[in-house]
């Protein structure tokens, strides 16, 4: 009877071990799977910011674009407003020089017109 309760002890005694041992190889497990998970989610993490990185660089771009664009876009404006107001000067400048070459034809045209006059008085 001793023989059959140490054996029985010991049976006890293995399967108390044996399931001290599933105990700590599942807690082992749940463990390297929590890192597991932790890992995954601090590379998707890492990812995410990564993509948000890569949309603010391609917004700021897209922005210097566009800022340079309208740069662009406003110097021609200027461009053309100035090429305007020069044709207008130009004009203007044209206009006053014939006017000056009309005024001048004119009197010589007059002045012309006494001298004839002058003569014809002389030879009459």
């Amino acid at each position: 009877m001793a023989e059959e309760a140490r054996i029985a002890e010991e049976k006890k005694k293995a399967e108390e071990a044996r399931l001290a041992e599933e105990a700590r190889l599942a807690e082992e497990a749940r463990l390297v799977e929590e890192a597991r998970i932790a890992d995954v989610a601090k590379k998707a993490e890492e990812a995410r910011l990564a993509e948000e990185e890569r949309l603010a660089a391609e917004e700021a771009r897209i922005a210097e674009e566009k800022k340079k664009a309208e740069e662009a876009r406003l110097a021609e404006e200027a461009r053309i407003a100035e090429e305007k107001r020069q044709a207008e000067e130009d004009r203007v400048a044209e206009e006053k020089r014939l006017a000056e070459q009309a005024r001048l034809v004119e009197e010589a045209r007059i002045a012309e017109e006494k001298r004839l006059e002058e003569e014809a008085r002389i030879a009459e």
